[in-house]
C-alpha cells in the first residue's frame, strides 16, 4: 500500500508540474502576441500618420499652385508629398489588411488627379466615373482610407469619421465657401 502512496504522489506531482508547464507556456504565446500585436498597431498607426500627412500637403500645395508666386518651389514641395504618400503607401503594404491597401492605393490613384489638377488645371479622370472634382474624390478616398485603418486597429465604432464635407456636422447650417469667396493668400 505505500508503494501505491507513492506512486500516486508521484504521478500526482507530475500532473501539477504539467499543468503549471502548460499554463505558463499558454500565458508566454499569449503575451508575445500581444505584444507583437502592439507594435504592429504601433507601426500601422505610425505610417497612417505619415501617409494622411503627406496626402494633406500634396492637396495643401495643389490647392495653391496657380497662385504660387514661385510655382518650381511648389512643384518641389507636391513631389515631396507624393513621394512620402508612396513610401507610406508601401510600408502600409506592409502591416495593413486588405481593406487598409486598397484605400491607400485608392488615395494614391486620386491624389495624382488633385495634382494634375492643381499643376495643370485639368482633371484627368474627367468622364471616367464620378462627376465629383478630384479633391471631393480625394475626400471619399481619405474618408475610407481612416475607416479602414480605424477598424484594423480595433478602435471604437471604427466607420464614425467625420467627412471633410460634413460641414454641418460642425457647426449647423454651415457651407462650404465658394472659390471665389476663399481666401487668396491663406
Amino acid at each position: 500500500m505505500e508503494w501505491l502512496a507513492a506512486v500516486l504522489s508521484f504521478v500526482g506531482g507530475l500532473i501539477a508540474a504539467a499543468l503549471g508547464a502548460y499554463a505558463v507556456t499558454k500565458t508566454n504565446k499569449q503575451l508575445m502576441a500581444a505584444d507583437i500585436r502592439a507594435r504592429w498597431d504601433a507601426a500601422l498607426f505610425e505610417h497612417s500618420e505619415t501617409f494622411a500627412a503627406s496626402t494633406r500637403a500634396l492637396r495643401h500645395h495643389a490647392e495653391r499652385f496657380d497662385r504660387s508666386e514661385d510655382k518650381e518651389e511648389r512643384r518641389e514641395a507636391l513631389d515631396e508629398a507624393h513621394q512620402g504618400m508612396r513610401l507610406a503607401c508601401e510600408q502600409l503594404r506592409l502591416l495593413g489588411s486588405p481593406r487598409v491597401q486598397i484605400a491607400a492605393r485608392t488615395v494614391i490613384h486620386h491624389a495624382y488627379a488633385v495634382r494634375v489638377q492643381g499643376e495643370e488645371g485639368r482633371d484627368p479622370r474627367a468622364g471616367k466615373g464620378p462627376s465629383k472634382p478630384p479633391i471631393g474624390r480625394l475626400n471619399d478616398a481619405l474618408q475610407e482610407f481612416y475607416r479602414a485603418v480605424r477598424e484594423q486597429l480595433r478602435a471604437d465604432d471604427p466607420e464614425a469619421v467625420i467627412h471633410d464635407d460634413d460641414l454641418d456636422v460642425i457647426e449647423h447650417g454651415l457651407q462650404p465657401l465658394t472659390w471665389s469667396n476663399r481666401s487668396q493668400s491663406a
